[in-house]
């Protein structure tokens, strides 16, 4: 393992949070994809950070008000609050350049760059438990996508670009944790956005049909819950032991083309999709059975040399 703090143990509550978050950005791309026949990316980026904010103000009334806006990091905050956004527009300019396929593939390497900075920016240990999962979880999508060797052009940087920014949002997430509520990252996180894409959203404006609009309303309010669900999963357990779990949004991504496309996976995908799920369950029993050991009872006086204190976290 890597020196450095000991992370938090892994959850079925952070497992859960992840699941529910990565399944509504699947949602959120279906309404992406249909916006985008006839709406800018401009406009897709700026109605889901638009519409977002009745979830953020939802969340502020129940739980303290804009007292809850307070953090004692402001520029981490804000430079947070970026990330979404650049990988949303890093990942748009590989269209037509890249196929979708290779797109995919390639902005699933965020997980593999969470578990590599995860060490050096927080200080957290990784076991190979996690290095394991999180490379059987990117041999399933490999297996769904089929990526081409192709795709490792020099187009490859903008789907590598949207990986990088989805890492290092999730590693803010997880030092954030350390300092403010969720309340208030998520708070942050979507008026940040909502303010950087508005600056430029009058440069590429297109007329909006009012099925459009409900599309775009809906987008953002899946944003919104995305953003929160994920935001309370990694301030739950090290982003390392969550990243295999990140995966799973081809499951969902995979019914929603079935119930609004007509689009069935093929063996391939049936069988990616039992590596991804097998990743995270290798993950969880990995941290499960590696977490420390209570030390053993005191003997006459003196406690077991070989006792083990417990993990520190949450």
């Amino acid at each position: 393992m890597t020196a450095g703090t000991a992370a938090p143990r892994l959850t079925l509550g952070a497992v859960l949070f992840v699941i529910a978050g990565v399944s509504g950005y699947a949602a959120m791309d279906a309404a992406g994809i249909f916006l985008a026949q006839t709406q800018s990316v401009v406009q897709i980026v700026w109605a889901r950070c638009a519409f977002a904010l009745p979830v953020v103000l939802l969340v502020l009334a129940r739980q303290g008000g804009l007292a809850r806006l307070r953090t004692s990091r402001p520029l981490v905050q804000a430079v947070m609050g970026l990330f979404p956004v650049l990988a949303s527009f890093s990942v748009a300019g590989g269209f037509g350049l890249l196929s979708l396929a290779e797109l995919t593939a390639l902005t699933f390497a965020a997980p593999l760059l969470v578990v590599a900075l995860s060490a050096p920016l927080l200080r957290e240990r990784t076991s190979r438990h996690d290095w394991i999962g999180v490379l059987l979880g990117f041999a399933g999508i490999l297996v769904m996508v089929r990526p081409g060797t192709d795709a490792f052009a020099w187009a490859a940087i903008f789907p590598l670009g949207c990986a990088l920014f989805f890492a290092l949002y999730q590693i803010a997430m997880r030092f954030i944790g350390r300092h403010d509520d969720p309340v208030t990252t998520l708070a942050w996180s979507i008026g940040t956005g909502l303010i950087a894409t508005s600056i430029v959203l009058p440069l590429d404006w297109r007329p909006v049909s009012a099925e459009a609009w409900a599309v775009m309303v809906l987008s953002g309010l899946l944003f919104g819950a995305a953003q929160f669900c994920l935001i309370q999963g990694f301030r739950r357990a090290a982003p390392a032991s969550l990243t295999p779990f990140t995966y799973i949004q081809i499951i969902p991504a995979t019914l929603i083309g079935i119930g609004l496309f007509g689009t069935w996976p093929d063996a391939w995908v049936v069988v990616g999709a039992a590596l991804v799920i097998g990743a995270g369950i290798y993950v969880l029993r990995g941290r499960a059975t590696s977490a420390p050991r209570p030390p053993r009872a005191v003997r006459g006086g003196r406690a077991n040399p070989r006792g083990t204190a417990p993990a520190r976290g949450r």
